[in-house]
């Protein structure tokens, strides 16, 4: 198992993505201030804001996913980049960085205008824990669907795996506010971090850290591409 890096190549490969995927990213950070711009208006305001903003993360999650693992295949851009002095090692951390920069930077942005929304505005601040596992989610939905698209290299895997994390998002917020401990807190003035929400969180932070972590173990044991 090699994990010695071409760090030159590396940083290429990652440059090129965030040359690629700057507009896009500006576009949804646009879209996701407009959402929290009138999130605090009204109960209709609310909603509203609340679905614009999820759908803004997750479009920059699976919009990114698929330019820079589905595309890159189908255009046929991968075997240029295998024809560089590139080890398979190389190109998942290349990939590791690029991404989660691309994600992990817009989303913490938006988590935390969020959280700032939230405290400066009659929004009950007991809505907090909630929003922090919501946002979990949609990173664990994220690293997964990246690791699984490392692993796999297969469009039709990636594809079902983002629509699956994606329709179980409902779900997943029924699950929790069927949850006494959260649920009884969620409109309460001041936030209950108690040891079921922290529980929740750590054990989303230990699934992102794993699926993370088996990606880049499987492409680094690689000795080659094929």
């Amino acid at each position: 198992m090699n994990y010695s890096l071409n760090m030159p190549v590396v940083h290429i490969l990652v440059q090129k993505d965030w040359y690629l995927l700057r507009k896009l990213i500006a576009l949804y950070m646009t879209g996701a201030f407009l959402a929290l711009s009138f999130i605090s208006l009204g109960e209709w305001q609310f909603v509203m804001g609340m679905t614009l903003l999820f759908s803004m993360v997750i479009g920059l999650g699976n919009h990114q996913l698929t330019n820079t693992i589905i595309n890159e295949r189908k255009e046929q851009t991968l075997p240029l980049i295998m024809s560089l002095p590139i080890s398979p090692s190389d190109y998942v951390v290349a990939k590791l960085i690029a991404n989660m920069t691309l994600f992990v930077i817009p989303w913490a942005v938006v988590v935390i205008a969020t959280i700032a929304v939230f405290l400066l505005t009659p929004i009950p601040d007991g809505i907090l824990p909630l929003t922090i596992i919501g946002a979990l989610y949609f990173m664990l939905c994220y690293c997964l669907t990246w690791s699984v698209g490392m692993i796999s290299e297969s469009e039709g895997v990636v594809l079902f795996v983002m629509v699956f994390t994606n329709c179980l998002i409902g779900p997943m917020f029924y699950l929790i506010f069927r949850v006494p401990e959260i649920a009884q807190h969620v409109w309460a003035q001041e936030p209950n971090w108690n040891s079921t929400a922290i529980g929740i969180i750590v054990f989303q932070l230990a699934f992102i850290v794993l699926a993370l972590v088996s990606a880049f173990h499987w492409q680094a044991r690689k000795e080659t591409f094929l």
